[in-house]
């Protein structure tokens, strides 16, 4: 696939086959994933690759703490919608900045850099995992939750997100997109 294929093609994939992804392909996009820019080279990205049994306990962690905060009164977001994304999904990723709690002297520049190289890491996979084949989803919904998911796997780094990865069972229409007009203006 073309790279503005993938781009105008990807979508965000909820509904997966129950079909494994071979190591090989998961491997190539974490290879890919590390091929993005990040500033000043730091490569502030971490990735944990969740399948199985170990997939099912994040799923189920993720499930109890919704039901906690709804007990609760507070938000959970589309946290549920994730949850079951992430329960049909043969593989989840997780992506952590292994600086941000780290480092004595990281600031808030620093942390926008490292946020934006992690996201160009994970814009970088999901292209590749669609001219691969594959479908996926970026999550941000473990926001919700990162105290608890972090606790369980025992990390004191930054959660920043979870990519679910399959293969697809759905074929989302493209969503809305403001207009050029809408978004960039010129000057000079």
């Amino acid at each position: 696939m073309e790279t503005l294929d993938a781009i105008t093609k990807r979508r965000s994939i909820r509904k997966f086959q129950n079909k494994v992804v071979p190591k090989e392909i998961i491997e190539q996009l974490i290879d890919l994933s590390t091929k993005a820019p990040s500033g000043k080279n730091r490569q502030p990205w971490r990735f944990l690759i969740l399948q199985r049994n170990k997939k099912e306990e994040l799923v189920n962690l993720i499930t109890r703490n919704i039901q906690n905060r709804k007990e609760k009164g507070l938000d959970v977001g589309s946290c549920q919608t994730s949850a079951k994304a992430m329960n049909e999904a043969p593989v989840v990723i997780l992506v952590f900045n292994p600086f941000s709690r780290n480092e004595e002297d990281y600031n808030h520049y620093r942390l926008l850099t490292d946020t934006q190289s992690i996201g160009a890491a994970i814009q970088t996979m999901l292209l590749a995992a669609k001219d691969l084949g594959l479908g996926s989803l970026w999550i941000c919904d473990i926001f919700y939750m990162h105290y608890e998911i972090c606790s369980w796997l025992n990390r004191d780094d930054e959660l920043v997100a979870a990519v679910a990865l399959g293969y697809g069972c759905e074929e989302p229409y493209p969503r809305p997109r403001k207009s050029r007009r809408e978004v960039a203006e010129w000057m000079g």
